[in-house]
């Protein structure tokens, strides 16, 4: 792959990646037994609940995702990593059964993932595709 292609390829992802998250932001992301969060609300306060419970943490996710789009024109295999990591960390949310659902520390049951979820590991997704499909294309061409 040339050098211009190659940029239009990391540039394409790069814009679905960020759109993919920005959509991510209007819609639910999972419902509990009480109610569907917002995706915003949970991105918001998933600082406080990355440090109340082991499923909070996959809000890691976010800055590797943003460290990858950073790093994407300026060292690809270490956006490669991140965006494998966002990816990964993202999809882990499908491991864990309760979440912490309101201001007195209370787990409640997951009962749905809706699309803000799966918009949400599409775009880490979608770096991930672009990643690998430049650092790869990057090495065949040495």
């Amino acid at each position: 792959m040339n050098n211009f292609s190659k940029k239009t390829v990391n540039g394409m992802f790069l814009i679905i990646s960020m759109a993919l998250l920005v959509g991510s932001f209007t819609q639910k992301c999972y419902c509990t037994i009480y109610h569907c969060v917002d995706s915003l609300a949970a991105l918001i306060s998933g600082t406080a609940g990355f440090f109340c419970s082991w499923a909070g943490a996959t809000w890691l996710a976010n800055p590797l995702l943003i460290t990858s789009w950073i790093l994407i024109k300026r060292n690809s295999k270490l956006s490669l990593i991140t965006s494998l990591l966002a990816s990964l960390i993202a999809l882990s949310f499908l491991l864990f059964t309760k979440v912490l659902d309101n201001e007195n520390g209370d787990l409640n049951e997951i009962i749905s993932y809706k699309l803000g979820y799966w918009l949400w590991v599409s775009s880490s997704s979608t770096m991930l595709i672009g990643n690998t499909i430049s650092y790869f294309s990057k090495r065949t061409n040495r």
